[in-house]
């Protein structure tokens, strides 16, 4: 049985169980006017029960009681009753008003204790006791709910971001060697092979100077030529091999805002973007998928603007539409879900739904370290 339900049901059971004795009482008595109190009373409290929010209409039990205990000797129990549920409802002026409409009907008067007066007022004050601790009780039920909830909540987050997190380091290595592929084959392009084809080519153009009728030199100095010429040959064949046709960094964004179908995508890029590393660009690619996945699903944009700047600390992509606004919408589990991946690498997400709908991913660059190693 869950905790938070065990006042409210030891609550129901006192007031069957006051409606019980108020029935016996009815029985011994059999006034009309007793029957229709009590038939008020139970339609009252099952009104309250079923909807919370009328739980000010005991105020009403109050009066009518007050009213009715002139006709009915028996209408000041059922008063008792009222002041238990206003002490459990926090309604403590009820509970006041109650023991005010009790001495104005002449039957609890403090100032003549008599055996029946007493055992009214013990019962009024049992009647305030219990209500007040049952309430209590219930609030404390509440409280320790909510914070379980809580605590469910984060649980389930965590445990979605560790999904996430083991979903996205396959991909992450993936992308690490492919751009460590294309940068070894532009290394490979841009610096060694340049190197020696230009070697190549200078002993090309000495062969023509040589003077030497030794034809074995010759016949040496050809075939080390034509091996350099295999060697650069496989070179070029190893550069072109190394190179991806997977997109990476700049590429991939550009190419998912290109296959966007709902509306124009503007692409814009500043700065030196070859310096952001592997792991930043997978959250830059998920921050904008989310983006363009929410246009498609939530908002009728017209456009969609993206900005990527890159500076030499810092990296800021800004993604902006003019679709349609929900006001007091609520962030969902997949912008939380981003956000929390852009915090774990130093970084912040932002989302702006004022006139236009803005999200902007700020995340620190970290430099390379420039330690030297001595042989």
């Amino acid at each position: 049985m869950n905790d938070a339900s065990k006042p409210e049901i030891t609550f129901l059971i006192c007031k069957v169980a006051g409606f019980g004795l108020m029935l016996a009482f009815w029985f011994y008595e059999s006034e009309l006017v007793g029957f229709f109190l009590l038939l008020f009373l139970v339609m009252m409290s099952l009104l309250r029960w079923r909807f919370p929010k009328f739980s000010p209409t005991v105020m009403l039990d109050a009066l009518a009681c007050a009213l009715l205990s002139t006709y009915w000797g028996y209408a000041h129990y059922a008063l008792i009753l009222v002041i238990f549920e206003g002490m459990y409802r926090r309604f403590f002026w009820i509970s006041f008003a109650g023991m005010y409409f009790l001495q104005l009907a002449g039957v609890a008067s403090f100032q003549v204790v008599e055996y029946v007066n007493l055992h009214l007022i013990l019962l009024v004050i049992l009647g305030m006791l219990c209500g007040f601790f049952l309430g209590e009780w219930e609030r404390e039920c509440a409280s320790k709910h909510s914070l379980r909830d809580v605590e469910a909540r984060k649980l389930h987050e965590l445990e979605h971001q560790q999904s996430d997190m083991m979903t996205t380091l396959p991909k992450i290595e993936r992308m690490t060697a492919v751009s460590e592929r294309a940068r070894i084959a532009r290394d490979i392009h841009d610096n060694a092979g340049h190197e020696i084809v230009a070697a190549y080519i200078s002993l090309q153009t000495m062969r023509k100077l040589f003077d030497t009728e030794d034809r074995e030199t010759l016949e040496l100095y050809d075939a080390a030529l034509e091996r350099l010429q295999r060697g650069v040959d496989k070179i070029r064949e190893t550069a072109h091999n190394l190179q991806t046709v997977t997109s990476i960094g700049v590429e991939i964004l550009l190419e998912i805002c290109q296959k966007f179908p709902d509306c124009p995508v503007d692409f814009r890029t500043y700065g030196d973007t070859s310096r952001i590393p592997v792991y930043v660009w997978n959250v830059l690619e998920a921050c904008l998928n989310e983006s363009l996945t929410n246009v498609t699903r939530h908002a009728r944009a017209s456009y969609v603007s993206v900005e990527l700047d890159a500076t030499q600390h810092l990296v800021r992509l800004c993604i902006e539409n003019d679709g349609t606004i929900k006001p007091g919408g609520k962030v969902g589990s997949g912008l939380r879900n981003l956000r929390h991946r852009a915090i774990s690498i130093g970084g912040s997400l932002t989302v702006d739904a004022d006139k236009k709908f803005r999200l902007v991913c700020v995340i620190p660059i970290q430099e390379e370290s420039n330690e030297t190693i001595d042989c």
